[in-house]
């Protein structure tokens, strides 16, 4: 790193490094899931936007993975993160629950009266963490 490098560069904490690297180590863990959801398919590589039936052994893993290593980067990300950030996360959360909260039922009723296919709990589940996302990276770095 040059001297004109170091001058311009923004310090960063060691907590917003944590988070960082916790945020990092998140996709990871997903690229490895993905992958292993891949390797595993019984047919379709679209393993987690169908309803085929899965495999036991990646079942098992998936649920091991969402239950214990996801919760646990969860809690030791919100223990690293400063205010500007946690907020900005929440009002992501917020926004997401909202969609939600008038996505799922308008989608189940426009169903039942034969406009729209059946509703997907995975791709209704991909839209709001796209959202939230959206919205916790719009508020953090706009």
């Amino acid at each position: 790193m040059t001297k004109n490098e170091k001058e311009t560069s923004v310090p960063v904490s060691p907590n917003i490094r944590k988070a960082r690297n916790l945020l990092w180590i998140a996709v990871a863990v997903g690229a490895v899931l993905g992958i292993y959801s891949g390797a595993t398919a019984e047919g379709d590589m679209d393993v987690m936007l169908s309803n085929d039936p899965i495999s036991p052994s990646f079942a098992m893993v998936a649920i091991a993975v969402w239950l214990v290593i996801v919760p646990l980067i969860s809690w030791l990300w919100w223990r690293a993160v400063d205010e500007h950030e946690a907020g900005a996360y929440r009002e992501g959360a917020m926004v997401a629950a909202h969609l939600y909260l008038f996505m799922a039922p308008t989608w189940w009723l426009a169903t039942r009266a034969g406009w729209v296919p059946e509703q997907q709990p995975m791709i209704v589940f991909t839209i709001v963490c796209v959202v939230w996302t959206a919205v916790w990276f719009y508020r953090k770095y706009v």
